[in-house]
Order: structure tokens, then sequence, then C-alpha cells
């Protein structure tokens, strides 16, 4: 059912185990047992944790808990999206497609194909910054598509997509019958929670038919805890549970805990996150421009992307440099753009800049 997941491999080879870490594209992961709690986790009464955890990621979104269904970190939910939105095809022998934008992080690819639909693309074009275009999606839409699959920041360009052309979007894809997919694994950083502990922003609240995934992972710093969710209409998250329930059986009460402890820790969690980016981005930015190239992202992201025009595949070059000069980044193939990277700025100051300057050599760029 499921191809290879050729990034994420590479990705587990690499990410964390080369000195000058300008790959993994999330702030560090977090001891939840330093960070103290700022509000207080309700005491386990003995009851279902996993129900108290739908509670936790209501409250954290600003929805109903009949819009929730926990998931073990982002890709899961999207997993989860995905199995529960494609049909067979067994009445008709058509199968259902799914629409996704390019470039494109990986799974948005293979977790759709994976349950049996085909996947047709849209471009976010990067002569026009790599912005949501609502035409292009328009204009791409057939009669058997289920849903539309974008990422907001996007990956690997790190753009952030305003609520206007969000809304658009989704227009266009209920027109039509589908679901305004959005995956916000990297779309609370720089707009985490506020002084109530609660993200304001998920894509879920500009129209009815947008089902939203995201976790604790990127924004926070709790990778290893796979603390996610889906967000959607409450039919569409009835069937989601379904698919939950006939997947896994009953969610580890031990997960269900930790995403309590996590959920409890989201406003020192952010503090954290913005002490650690602060001035970061300005920093590698500074030093595209003093090479002439272009860096897209945007103000709260972590990470960008550089199209090198004129070369061709630049994996052999990034593993060769991670060989001779100890620095990663991401290498645009994996997203489609074989003379392209992606680069981000988590690491420690002084490691940061060094990182650079070392990916001009293994580069030379």
């Amino acid at each position: 059912m499921f191809a290879a997941p050729r990034y994420l491999h590479w990705a587990r080879r690499h990410f964390g185990r080369v000195k000058f870490d300008l790959a993994t594209s999330g702030i560090p992961i977090a001891s939840m047992a330093a960070v103290a709690p700022a509000r207080e986790v309700r005491p386990d009464d003995g009851g279902d944790a996993t129900e108290r955890l739908r509670d936790a990621i209501a409250a954290h979104n600003g929805v109903p808990r009949e819009q929730v269904a926990p998931a073990f970190g982002t890709t899961h939910a999207i997993w989860l999206a995905c199995a529960t939105l494609v049909g067979s095809g067994a009445g008709d022998g058509v199968r259902d497609e799914i629409l996704v934008e390019t470039p494109v992080y990986e799974p948005l690819v293979q977790l759709p194909e994976g349950v049996g639909a085909v996947v047709r693309r849209f471009d976010r074009d990067p002569a026009n910054g790599y912005a949501l275009d609502p035409e292009r999606i328009a204009r791409a839409m057939t009669p058997r598509t289920r849903a539309v699959v974008v990422s907001n920041l996007h990956n690997p360009s790190g753009v952030r997509a305003d609520d206007d052309a969000l809304r658009e979007a989704a227009r266009v894809a209920g027109a039509n019958g589908a679901v305004l997919l959005v995956d916000e694994a990297y779309t609370e950083l720089g707009r985490w929670v506020d002084a109530e502990g609660v993200f304001r922003g998920s894509a879920r609240k500009l129209a009815e038919n947008v089902v939203a995934v995201s976790s604790l992972t990127k924004a926070y710093g709790l990778g290893p805890e796979r603390i996610g969710w889906l967000l959607g209409p409450e039919a569409l998250v009835k069937r989601a549970l379904d698919t939950l329930i006939a997947s896994i059986g009953h969610g580890p009460q031990s997960h269900a805990r930790a995403g309590l402890e996590g959920f409890a820790r989201t406003i020192p969690l952010a503090a954290r996150a913005r002490a650690i980016l602060a001035g970061k981005r300005k920093r590698v930015a500074a030093w595209a421009a003093s090479r002439g190239l272009a860096l897209s992202t945007s103000e709260d992201s972590l990470f960008g992307w550089v199209v090198l025009p004129g070369r061709g595949d630049l994996t052999p070059a990034i593993e060769a440099g991670i060989r001779d000069y100890e620095v990663l980044v991401s290498p645009g193939a994996f997203f489609g753009v074989p003379n392209a990277f992606r680069v981000a700025w988590s690491l420690p100051e002084d490691a940061l800049d060094e990182g650079l300057e070392r990916l001009t050599k293994a580069l030379s760029c």
C-alpha cells in the first residue's frame, strides 16, 4: 500500500547526527520534566485519559470537542484524514482523487496514495513567492476530488498562506464537494498560544469544510511524545474516530497522559521557542543575501527554501557536505525540486553562523 518513505528514511539517518544540523525543522526537543507547568493538570481520577486528552486538544485550539480526533503526531493525523476521506472505488472502478500542492512534503503524497487515492498536483508557483493560489486549485479540480491538501506554513518554502487565501481555497474545494485539508504542523510558529493557553489561528475556523491536522511537535519541541490531532466537521470527525478505533482499538493511556502534561506546559514551551528562534531568521536571510541567493520564507518560520538556478541535483553535494564539512540541509529532490535545499535555523547562534559558512563551502554557493 505505502511506498518507501525516502525522505523520512534519509532524515532518520542524518537529522540530529550531524554537528551543524541545518535540516531539522522544528524546535529542539524539550524535556517536560524541565519545564514547569503554567496551568494545573487535573489529577488522574481513574477515568479515560484519552477522553480528557480530546478535551485538552479542543481547549488548545478553541473548538468544540465534537470537532476533535486525537492522533499520534501530525503524520498519523494526515493518514487518519486520508483513510477517512478516500473510498475504495469498488462501485464504479474509478478511484477517488486527492489534489496536493507542489513542491511538497513527501508524506502528503504517499499517504493518500497508500489508502488508494489518485494524487493530482497543483503548483505553489516560485514566481509568485510560493503563494497559495485558489485559481490554480480550481483549474486542477475534477469531479473525483475528495480533498485539497496544503501545508501552512508551506513545507518546504516556509511561506504562510493568509486567511483570505485559505478561505477561498476552502470555497473552491467545497463547490466541488471536497474538503480543504491543511497540514498545520508549523502554523503555530510565531503565533503560539496566548496568555490563556489557546491557539486562536487554526484554519479549521475559516470554513465548515476545512480539516486541520497538527501536533505539539514542531512549534513546541515535544516530538517524541507524538501529541497530534485532527480537527474537522463533526460528521467527518465521527468517521475519523471510527477509523481510529478500527485501526488501533483503544488509545494508550500513557500517550494520553503525556498529552495532558504537554498541553499544561504550552505557555512556557512557547516562551522557550521564542527565545530559541530570536533573531536567527535575519541571520540566515543576511547570509543568503550576501551570496546573491533568494531565501523563500516568512517572518514566523524556522526554515526557508533556496533554489540554485542552473545546478543539477544537489543531493550528492549535500551528502558530501555531511562527510567533509559536518553540515546538513534537506535536499530539494525529496520535495520535487532537485536543485534546491531547505535550510533551518534552530541551532545556537554560534553554531548557526559556522554551519552557514560550512554550507557555503559544501555547496559552493
